[in-house]
């Protein structure tokens, strides 16, 4: 099949704050080729990040509006393009690779785009995550926040999914693609991510998800604790992730480049650390075993001892702990990290870091 159409829509995408990366064995154009043919290939060269509605696209474009419609909502359809729809008027819109098109493909996904994919994880890793500004940010659990510690909304799983006007149950595409390999963890994979809007009313309309209140939603996030996933919002945002994810570091893209392939800057820590009590801990190893970073181990005295350089802060320890030897405490106030307002802000910073130009 050609290849030129995808090698320009490679670069088009590459053009993206979070990038889409060459490789030399040009597994980027395999997943391209399997997500898009040509027709569809070459519309998506006409869109970039800034929703326009097909009004305008026909316009710009001299198309047909009737089958310039058709092709975009069967683009949308297939998970190529996001659709956002406001005051009564959809616009159309390319995403980047991840969050983006590739988590599109979460019902789609075989064993075949499964081998694809796992060969692009780590160039595209690299790539996405090498700004300064992480993209995605761990979510402590609050039911372990002492009430004295100053919280913003933003530190909050049940505030970030009560803002949500939709909530999406989704499954995660990376423990998915990971157990179709035969790799990875065996936690649970179906209807364990959110999606919050606008891409919750994307995933429910493409039946990529189910639509759940807010209670249902955090009986969920509280599955999660139990299993030993770890909270995640993406994007790393003050206001309107985009979704909140429960993540494994062997399975899934933020936590794995940090544990994996060593790029701290890949997911921002929270503002919270476990403080343990030497006199309280039992050396029972409990924290030793969920930690999803390897940031806690048993000194000499069969103490718990936390390694700060691993800690992301994710709160999981003190679920863990029975003896109650482990509190959640607060960074000092100087390490306190507040992120970007929102997606825009987000990309602007990371554009700037990588020296890229918006779409």
């Amino acid at each position: 099949m050609p290849t030129e159409v995808y090698k320009k829509l490679q670069n088009h995408f590459h053009k993206h704050p979070l990038g889409f990366p060459a490789t030399e064995e040009q597994v980027e154009i395999k997943i391209l080729q399997w997500i898009f043919n040509e027709e569809e290939a070459e519309m998506a060269l006409n869109l970039t990040i800034m929703p326009e509605t097909a009004t305008t696209l026909s316009q710009r474009l001299n198309k047909d509006f009737d089958e310039l419609v058709s092709l975009l909502e069967r683009m949308a359809g297939k998970g190529q393009i996001f659709t956002l729809d406001k005051g009564g008027h959809r616009s159309y819109m390319l995403v980047p690779y991840a969050p983006g098109f590739w988590d599109f493909q979460v019902k789609k996904m075989d064993r075949d785009f499964a081998e694809v994919s796992e060969a692009y994880y780590a160039p595209q890793a690299k790539e996405m995550f090498s700004s300064a500004t992480p993209r995605v940010r761990v979510v402590t659990v609050e039911k372990h926040i002492p009430t004295v510690l100053k919280v913003y909304p933003f530190e909050l799983a049940s505030q970030i999914v009560r803002e949500a006007k939709k909530i999406a149950l989704t499954d995660c595409i990376c423990r998915k693609k990971n157990q179709l390999l035969g790799k990875g963890c065996q936690r649970p994979h179906e209807e364990m991510c959110l999606q919050l809007s606008p891409g919750a009313e994307f995933y429910i309309e493409r039946g990529l998800g189910r639509e759940v209140r807010v209670d249902e939603a955090m009986k969920v996030i509280e599955m999660g604790e139990q299993a030993g996933l770890v909270r995640t919002a993406w994007l790393n945002v003050q206001k309107r992730p985009l979704a909140f994810c429960q993540c494994c570091p062997c399975c899934c893209h933020g936590l794995r480049t940090v544990y994996e392939l060593r790029i701290p800057n890949a997911v921002a820590r929270s503002n919270f650390l476990p403080v343990i009590s030497g006199e309280l801990c039992t050396g029972c190893g409990s924290c030793v075993d969920i930690c999803p970073m390897d940031a806690l181990t048993l000194d000499r005295t069969e103490k718990a001892v936390r390694n700060p350089n691993r800690c992301i802060g994710c709160g999981l320890c003190v679920s863990t702990c029975s003896p109650a030897a482990i509190a959640l405490g607060r960074v000092e106030e100087g390490e306190v990290v507040i992120p970007p307002e929102n997606y825009i802000n987000l990309l602007l910073t990371i554009a700037q870091e990588k020296g890229k130009p918006l779409l």
